[in-house]
């Protein structure tokens, strides 16, 4: 979900900009991501969060003031995106994103897209297995299952990626703060699960655009592991409405995903958390379906995709 877009004024139709700037701004990108220093994560303090697996800390971080461009989606900006790495091995189970404009308050505009946080650079494909964990717009904030969690072994690269958008016709200045809760590994009362991470959306490039009124878009995919989905979390964009999961192969609803309130900038989306999971056995077939509802006149832009965190046998 890299492609940075821009919205003319007085739009009639989306353009994307050129391929040579599109592959300039991912060039520089890998660049970022490969040569500068890790930072470590090594400031840790009690959190609020309790777990029966041991002492929850938690470790927090945050950009500068960031300038987004007016008319833009999807915008992954070389300044923001970090390199870390922890002092120690920890076990991640939860992960909080937040933005708030110059003046420190939350904006009324939505400009976060969605962010990843784990051991690999996020691609457009179908079938890459990470260890990290992801927030949007419309989930906020992960919580995982109590006993499971992403480890991060002491020294390991972890890359942290958040994207923006700024529909205004202004430039807009904000910060996104971050907040990890970690049991360190020298605090575990008992063994956590690993869980590990894909990602699966219904249009590929990830950003498309939805015209007024409903828009369902849908598309297949076969998991090849024996093991349980714990987690579901969902990518959308402003009237996104419904995300579901169906497996196909036993022809039974696994998950369906709606916002919490009205669609829109604000509401939350629902998510899928089970300690227990829904069990996945090799060479499974699954459907994920995407629902928008757009109010508007004009065509508006969208993503839909499923974060699906899941153990191994």
């Amino acid at each position: 979900m890299a492609r940075t877009v821009r919205l003319p004024k007085l739009i009639v139709a989306f353009q994307i900009q050129p391929v040579d700037t599109y592959l300039r701004n991912v060039i520089l990108s890998i660049i970022v991501f490969t040569m500068c220093d890790a930072e470590v994560l090594n400031d840790f303090r009690p959190s609020a969060i309790t777990s029966e697996y041991g002492a929850v800390s938690q470790v927090e971080f945050s950009t500068g003031l960031i300038g987004l461009e007016p008319q833009i989606l999807a915008a992954h900006m070389p300044q923001a995106m970090r390199n870390f790495s922890f002092a120690e091995s920890v076990w991640i189970i939860a992960y909080r994103t937040e933005i708030v404009d110059a003046n420190g308050r939350p904006p009324v505009e939505n400009y976060l897209c969605h962010t990843f946080f784990g051991d690999q650079h996020v691609s457009q494909r179908e079938d890459q297995e990470m260890r990290g964990l992801y927030t949007d717009a419309f989930t906020p904030d992960v919580r995982l299952p109590e006993g499971l969690g992403v480890r991060v072994v002491a020294g390991d690269s972890i890359h942290w990626m958040p994207m923006f958008n700024n529909r205004g016709d202004a430039m807009a200045r904000v910060r996104m703060k971050v907040r990890l809760s970690v049991i360190r590994e020298k605090d575990l009362k008992k063994p956590v699960t690993q869980l590990y991470a894909t990602l699966r959306s219904v249009s590929m490039p990830h950003l498309y655009f939805v015209q007024p009124g409903n828009d369902m878009r849908q598309t297949t995919f076969k998991l090849d592991f024996e093991g349980k989905i714990h987690f579901l979390g969902t990518h959308i964009h402003p009237y996104g409405s419904e995300v579901e999961l169906f497996n196909l192969s036993r022809n039974e609803l696994v998950w369906r995903g709606a916002r919490k309130g009205k669609a829109g900038h604000v509401s939350e989306m629902g998510v899928y958390s089970d300690v227990k999971g829904y069990e996945v056995r090799p060479g499974e077939m699954f459907r994920v379906k995407v629902e928008y509802q757009n109010p508007t006149k004009g065509p508006i832009d969208a993503m839909g995709g499923l974060y699906v965190l899941y153990s191994r046998k």
